[in-house]
């Protein structure tokens, strides 16, 4: 058998197969090695010989690589060829594989459409093709798998709209969906008559959908994990369908066209919509075209935060002194909006604070003092503000501080010795500032300093 290879699969070969394993394999096991095989024609490399097992005929098919059986049935139930680099498409055979559970063939380099037969694995649980070359658009026929728990179709070339079918097929055992990093375009078909009940994550992030988020997502009540970043998508932010979402922990919806409520005026209800998320850990807004405050209530929003950002937008006042209440937030990134006012001094409160983004913005008064206070800050950003009067000493008192961007501000005085002492500073930037003296020797070798 090791001359059949599946380049030149023949049906001598499958003659020979029945002949050698009719004596060891079930009548169904052989019609799966058979399926298996057909399969197998359509892999064109196999760099790492992965396969090797698939080319003996005295290997039983329960023993090839990423085959799994179940033993009281005498079915093939997994396949399970992930990263092996395998090069080639997808053959419709599989769909004869009937009692398969897992079919996971991600990070390789499968081309070609997905075949719509495999819509007729009605058994199948996990179905994951992610990290491959595929193309077309995402079969109809995957919405009548009503048993599926699992979809990942993330990081293909996929294109078209997304078929209603896999939104709304009458079932409700869906928990994880990822259609991610491909070119879907349309609305998200998600009717009002649908359910998604047992749904925990759904990612469609950088792709092209349009409209609104679907008012029926929020019977997703058990979501935890909702990407919808980088689309088109428009409307005002869905504060009435997070608020249903009391297990979220990760909401990410960056780079849309999402507005505000009140006429783009009014962030305080999509906040208020999230301070019953308690486990909530990251929400990103950035990229938006969002006005109005950064509301106090913000600062009531989950102990558990750890990122928030809400940079590219149109946010205008002062950052409000409550967001101090974050006191396990890692990452605060507030640049590149209208802000005004002076850095709260509450801010030295969050000790935990590791990047602190606050560059282009119109934020005035002197820097405080007291951020020295945050011990952990890696990262600095107050670049293109108003900020004025000295850069503080006490900054020296940071050693984990990698990267200090205070440029284009109205700095002034002279540049401490002391950065080149207690800090290991890879970038300052002071540039375009009204600093005088000389560079002292202790950073001179900083870059950009």
């Amino acid at each position: 058998m090791g001359s059949c290879k599946f380049s030149t699969f023949s049906f001598l070969c499958l003659i020979i197969i029945l002949i050698v394993v009719s004596g060891e394999e079930s009548p169904q096991l052989v019609k799966d090695r058979i399926s298996l095989l057909s399969f197998g024609s359509g892999i064109v490399l196999d760099p790492e010989g992965a396969l090797e097992s698939w080319n003996s005929s005295s290997t039983h098919v329960c023993l090839w690589t990423g085959v799994k059986c179940d033993d009281a049935s005498d079915h093939v139930t997994q396949l399970d060829l992930s990263g092996l680099s395998l090069h080639g498409w997808i053959s419709p055979v599989l769909a004869n594989l009937s009692s398969l559970l897992v079919l996971d063939l991600s990070r390789n380099f499968f081309e070609g459409h997905i075949p719509a037969e495999l819509g007729y694995l009605f058994r199948l649980r996990q179905l994951s093709l992610s990290w491959n070359l595929l193309g077309g658009n995402i079969p109809e026929e995957l919405g009548f798998l009503h048993q599926l728990v699992y979809l990942d179709l993330g990081n293909n070339r996929l294109a078209g709209d997304i078929p209603a079918p896999l939104f709304c097929n009458g079932s409700s055992s869906l928990e994880y969906m990822d259609l991610s990093n491909n070119s879907l375009t349309g609305k998200i078909p998600l009717k009002n008559e649908c359910e998604l009940s047992a749904l925990r994550f759904l990612l469609l992030w950088s792709n092209r959908l349009v409209g609104r988020v679907p008012r029926a997502l929020s019977k997703s009540t058990n979501l935890k994990w909702l990407d919808l970043e980088s689309n088109m998508l428009t409307g005002e932010l869905p504060s009435e369908i997070v608020r249903k979402m009391p297990k979220l922990q990760f909401l990410y919806l960056s780079y849309n066209d999402f507005v505000s409520h009140d006429g783009n005026t009014n962030l305080e209800p999509f906040f208020a919509s999230l301070v019953n998320s308690s486990d909530l850990q990251e929400l990103e807004l950035a990229g938006n075209n969002l006005r109005g405050e950064i509301p106090p209530i913000i600062g009531d929003l989950s102990v558990n935060f750890l990122q928030i950002h809400l940079d590219e937008n149109l946010l205008y006042g002062s950052i409000p002194p409550h967001i101090s209440n974050l006191v396990n937030l890692t990452l605060l990134n507030l640049s590149s909006n209208l802000l005004n006012g002076t850095i709260p001094l509450e801010l030295c409160l969050m000790e935990k604070l590791e990047r602190v983004y606050l560059s282009n913005n119109s934020l005035s008064g002197e820097i405080p003092a007291a951020l020295a206070n945050i011990s952990h800050l890696g990262l600095l950003d107050l670049s293109k503000n108003k900020l004025t009067g000295p850069v503080p000493d006490s900054f020296a008192n940071l050693s984990q501080l990698r990267r200090l961007l205070l440029h284009e501000n109205q700095l002034s005085g002279t540049i401490p010795p002391s950065l080149g002492q207690g800090v290991n500073l890879e970038i300052l930037d002071l540039s375009r500032n009204e600093i005088s003296g000389i560079i002292p020797s202790e950073v001179a070798g900083t870059q950009g300093a």
